[in-house]
């Protein structure tokens, strides 16, 4: 496939990265807000927290199952489209629909997140603070791309940034380091178990173990205030690559 089809597929994800810094308010005000982190993932592509939700029940999460199964359908009908003898403005026709019914899947799922801050007063969405631009076709073609990486979940944050936008929502970004592994009651690292699940490794806190995404989107509100990040850090030498850059964002394929 030439380079013109990649042309044809990523002015959708460049407009959407326009709004990616646009839209992110990280100034405080006076008043008191209420911090709401949004863990955003695969297993669940967004679970919100606020700071002092006492029962992780309260929490809200949408889970990725159908969309991750839908991207999988996607890319297996795409490698067949591309294979096939369509011109290139079917193919960009085919993957512009495919890909609007997946953004508007996910803006579905970022107004339940945006309805369920504004029951809080003066709420400001906290994310991780994700540089990454959403790469649509390097997902669809390159062999060992990965569906998150590449594309879901850097594209689940800028919609959920343009739709909090529609709803005056504030939406402030914070170191993402260990956020998936820091106990949001002490702040020790934990240990991952099963993947959905974090332990606290320190025996003065009361947390035992603790829903992944629940836990990381507390962390991220609690990292809304300065100095709230892990109380420990592992040796940065002993963990080469422990934070390994995502796939190459934005770039067309050669």
């Amino acid at each position: 496939m030439s380079n013109d089809t990649s042309r044809g597929l990523e002015s959708p994800d460049a407009r959407d990265a326009s709004l990616h810094s646009a839209s992110i308010d990280g100034t405080r005000t006076d008043r008191e807000e209420t911090p709401i982190g949004v863990d955003i993932g695969e297993y669940n592509i967004y679970t919100a927290c606020p700071i002092d939700l006492p029962d992780w029940r309260g929490a809200h999460a949408v889970c990725g199952d159908d969309l991750c199964q839908r991207l999988d359908d996607f890319r297996r009908e795409a490698a067949a489209v591309l294979a096939s003898s369509y011109d290139r403005p079917t193919i960009a026709a085919y993957v512009q629909q495919r890909r609007d019914a997946l953004v508007a899947a996910l803006d579905a799922a970022a107004r339940t997140v945006c309805e369920y801050a504004t029951a809080y007063d003066d709420p400001v969405l906290v994310t991780e603070d994700s540089h990454y631009s959403p790469d649509l076709w390097a997902w669809l073609t390159a062999p060992n791309a990965h569906r998150g990486s590449t594309w879901l979940l850097s594209a689940a944050h800028l919609r959920l940034r343009t739709v909090a936008a529609e709803y005056r929502l504030p939406v402030a970004a914070v170191p993402e380091a260990y956020s998936t592994q820091e106990c949001h009651a002490c702040g020790v690292l934990g240990t991952r178990e099963l993947n959905t699940i974090v332990r606290c490794t320190n025996s003065n806190c009361h947390v035992d173990t603790v829903a992944a995404d629940c836990n990381a989107a507390k962390v991220l509100a609690r990292r809304y205030y300065p100095g709230r990040c892990c109380d420990y850090r592992p040796d940065e030498s002993s963990h080469p690559g422990d934070r390994p850059a995502l796939a190459a964002d934005g770039g067309r394929p050669d």
